[in-house]
């Protein structure tokens, strides 16, 4: 929402032919445009969706996150909303609630079996730089005798078998295997 102030604007007209009030007007529009980029930002930075750099930094320092300099803004929002919506206790619904929220209701794959003991969830490719905020996120909120397992969920040979040979020789086999295909 950007919004550009003319201090001359909000004076009486007689004024705008002064060269002081000119001179005065040019001077603190500036000064009064980066207040406003301030008050802005201070207002984004109350929401985790719409924080900006400072705002994602403020909440980190809270939780005592510390995140690596080459993550993305996107990478470091969403390992705090996984915080941030942890509950406990473990449920199953409280477990799909929350996955479905964080990675949609297509992008994760769930596997629970009581007998052994064990919880498996396969995370596609969408969301790999978030793999670890996932698996952290997961670890916390389940029970601690349980075995889990976070992977990602390769491509498959049936995504891979709507490609001519001819398109997907432009590919490596790791590009085939790791990467998103469009």
């Amino acid at each position: 929402m950007a919004r550009e102030v003319d201090v001359l604007s909000y004076l009486p007209p007689i004024f705008h032919e002064i060269k002081e009030m000119i001179e005065i007007a040019k001077v603190e529009n500036p000064l009064l445009d980066a207040l406003w980029q301030e008050i802005e930002s201070a207002l984004l930075d109350q929401f985790l969706l719409s924080a900006t750099g400072r705002g994602i930094k403020r909440n980190e320092d809270m939780l005592r996150i510390v995140s690596m300099a080459t993550e993305s803004l996107e990478t470091r929002r969403f390992r705090l909303l996984t915080r941030y919506n942890e509950q406990v206790p473990y449920t199953r619904p409280v477990l799909r609630n929350l996955l479905n929220t964080l990675l949609g209701e297509n992008g994760y794959e769930l596997t629970i079996n009581t007998a052994d003991k064990t919880l498996k969830i396969k995370i596609e490719l969408t969301v790999k730089g978030m793999y670890e905020a996932v698996e952290q996120m997961i670890e916390r909120i389940t029970p601690q005798n349980m075995v889990i397992t976070v992977e990602l969920r390769y491509n498959q040979h049936s995504l891979l078998a709507n490609y001519t040979h001819a398109q997907l020789a432009t590919f490596t086999h790791e590009q085939l295997r790791n990467e998103v295909l469009t």
